[in-house]
């Protein structure tokens, strides 16, 4: 198992992903467990699952940044499921190749709003990933590592491999 999280709005939801390409999710705390990996028609096998989010908003609705660059596989691939892992749809368009993706994460403050980091920077989605942009503002060109959103504070909190950490003030 490379990543795990709980629903945080259903109790005994749990979603894990393993570094070599499976996703899993239990709906009853642990007693049972579900491989719902994406399709081999739209994931690699071996990826890495590198970073997985659960939903604030929905239960069924989990988001999975997924890494093949250890096999020279440098595209992005992102992938979210509304119907606990029955379905997945890749969400990338907008993210070039070359920008391999390390995170994603829901804003818990605005439904469908998204943000992923990647090898070379963040990317900012409005529309539940369908489509994505540029994030850099005054960011380095440096991989994200792994992103936090601060409910109260409206603050994104970005970790960043060998530059420290970055916080986006004020978000919408």
């Amino acid at each position: 198992i490379f990543t795990v999280m709980e629903s945080p709005v259903q109790a005994a939801t749990i979603w894990s992903g393993s570094d070599d390409g499976l996703v899993q999710v239990t709906r009853d705390g642990g007693k049972n467990w579900s491989n719902v990996s994406p399709p081999k028609d739209i994931m690699p096998e071996w990826i890495q699952i590198n970073s997985l989010d659960a939903s604030p908003f929905d239960p069924a609705t989990a988001y999975v940044a997924a890494t093949m660059y250890k096999h020279d596989d440098y595209k992005p691939y992102l992938y979210k499921t509304s119907d606990y892992g029955k379905t997945w749809k890749k969400i990338t368009n907008g993210i070039p190749d070359g920008a391999f993706t390390r995170v994603v994460r829901e804003d818990p403050n605005k439904r469908g709003l998204l943000y992923a980091g990647t090898e070379t920077g963040m990317y900012l989605s409005f529309d539940d990933g369908a489509n994505w942009q540029s994030m850099q503002l005054n960011l380095p060109v440096v991989p994200i590592s792994d992103l936090a959103i601060h409910k109260r504070e409206k603050e994104l909190v970005a970790a960043t491999q060998g530059r420290s950490f970055w916080i986006f003030d004020d978000l919408p």
